[in-house]
């Protein structure tokens, strides 16, 4: 899985869904999601370096008119959004979410996306901006 953005930008956010597939192959459950922490991090490729090591991430829950246009229906989405400062390095970086699921029921850890690397390109920019 490949997500693109520009060097110093925040856009676009980081959307990894959770499929209904998943969701029932991994037994989790809406109700395990009421006690959550997710964490994201993002390390160079090349080097090994952590860019970005356990940030807090958001859990976003998808709405039923959204869900419909997706294959696979996705359940909610795991969000990050980059700051500035963490895109200021071009670079091939693997990037990873982790639920940890903190309740009575909880199923411990689970790490996103589970078959495939998640491959970060962050390509220089052609524009230079200041803002005054």
């Amino acid at each position: 899985m490949n997500f693109f953005i520009r060097k110093k930008s925040t856009l676009p956010i980081l959307r990894i869904p959770i499929t209904e597939k998943v969701m029932e192959y991994y037994n989790i459950t809406e109700e395990m999601f009421e006690n959550v922490a997710i964490t994201f991090s993002m390390v160079n490729a090349e080097t090994g370096f952590f860019r970005i090591a356990n940030v807090a991430a958001d859990l976003e829950v998808v709405d039923e008119r959204i869900e419909r246009a997706y294959v696979g229906k996705p359940k909610h989405n795991l969000v990050y959004k980059f700051k500035k400062r963490e895109t200021n390095e071009v670079g091939y970086f693997i990037g990873e979410f982790v639920i940890d699921f903190l309740g009575e029921n909880g199923c411990g850890k689970i790490k996103f996306p589970i078959n495939e690397d998640l491959q970060i390109i962050i390509s220089d920019s052609i524009t230079k901006t200041t803002v005054i």
